[in-house]
């Protein structure tokens, strides 16, 4: 029977034994590092998130976000010397920039975000108590250089409805009464893809540097918020009422559930290729069975508070090996005794045009 202490331990990096036990402990001016040893091949090593570095890779990634906050690099190494209570040297804060460019590709748009909003202000950020806490956050400078994108400027109503949930929204409906969309039993199954992306590099990235799990989605949302172009607001709020229900199906839409209201909150909203990206991240997402339900009933909710066509939307969960996406639109609306394609091609050759169908009978377009 193995050592219960043993089971808690990391695996070992080179021959991916699980019996490793800890050898001793690794000290530089920094931090201390807790050593394993495999019992197999006698490998030692040590798990920490960023080895091998003189600084823990939670302090890097803060120098990063910092800069790309709009922060300039004297202004980043006094944050990090009040944070860290460490003074990194601007050269090395130059040298984290270029080894981790590839995962913030914010750094393109940020000399014009920074012209847009100060740094203090870039990001908006609201607590709401919707049976627990959560965290509304929104990068204006994103929002709007995405939006002023004519690929993207047919997904403007996005920005009001994100300004009224600051302001006059219906907090009021996600109290005990509703329906949370994480949980509810519908029957909905869209053709899913499976692929590797930026999301997935992100995550396998951050997520070492979570205090614990509870923080995971925390820690993930702050870095995409701030780092990646493409995620314009976190933790977004929406519903689904009977009357947006009844809507949908006098247009056509087969949906085969009822309720006075059903609540959730988007983990990920993101801007990119012409449509609007509900993500979700989701702890060993190959064995999630119910986030196409959840994430479906996000692109209906949202679809109906901005009065954009569903055509626009699609979803996808991720964790640090996968990502499963798919477009919401094609499970919810089927017509008797005709013949659909997805017009996806037509999309990918429209060179900049802003998207007219998902859906296509025969040669006549359909715009829902």
């Amino acid at each position: 029977m193995s050592n219960p202490a043993q089971q808690l331990n990391p695996p070992c990096p080179k021959c991916h034994c699980k019996s490793t036990t800890k050898r001793g402990k690794r000290r530089n001016r920094l931090r201390t590092l807790q050593l394993f040893q495999c019992t197999e091949c006698l490998h030692r090593f040590t798990a920490e998130p960023g080895k091998n570095r003189t600084y823990p890779l939670k302090l890097i990634l803060d120098a990063i976000s910092n800069f790309n906050l709009g922060y300039s690099i004297t202004d980043t190494r006094s944050i990090l010397r009040r944070r860290f209570h460490v003074d990194v040297p601007d050269r090395t804060i130059n040298s984290w920039l270029t080894t981790y460019r590839s995962v913030s590709t914010y750094a393109r748009l940020r000399a014009v975000g920074k012209k847009l909003f100060d740094p203090r202000s870039i990001i908006l950020s609201r607590f709401f108590e919707h049976r627990q806490v959560y965290r509304f956050q929104v990068h204006h400078a994103k929002l709007e250089l995405s939006l002023r994108s004519f690929i993207h400027r047919h997904l403007s109503p996005l920005r009001e409805y994100l300004a009224a949930v600051q302001r006059d929204f219906p907090h009021h409906l996600f109290q005990n009464t509703a329906e949370r969309s994480s949980t509810f039993p519908a029957q909905l199954h869209p053709a899913i893809s499976h692929k590797e992306n930026h999301a997935t590099r992100l995550a396998h990235l951050v997520l070492p540097t979570s205090p614990n799990n509870k923080k995971r989605h925390e820690t993930l949302q702050r870095f995409m918020l701030v780092n990646d172009s493409v995620t314009v607001a976190v933790e977004v709020p929406v519903f689904l009422t009977t009357e947006d229900i009844h809507y949908y199906r006098s247009r056509g839409f087969d949906l085969d559930f009822e309720s006075d209201v059903i609540t959730g909150h988007i983990d990920f909203l993101q801007i990119r290729n012409g449509h609007i990206h509900i993500l979700d991240y989701k702890p060993d997402a190959r064995k999630e069975t119910h986030a196409h339900v959840q994430l479906t009933i996000y692109a209906l909710a949202l679809a109906r508070r901005t009065s954009l066509p569903l055509k626009f939307f699609k979803c996808g969960w991720f964790d640090e090996k996968g990502y499963f996406d798919f477009f919401p639109l094609q499970r919810v609306y089927t017509r008797r005794n005709q013949r659909w394609k997805v017009g996806s091609k037509e999309m990918e050759n429209a060179r900049g045009q802003a998207p007219t169908t998902y859906l296509r009978e025969e040669s006549s377009m359909i715009c829902l």
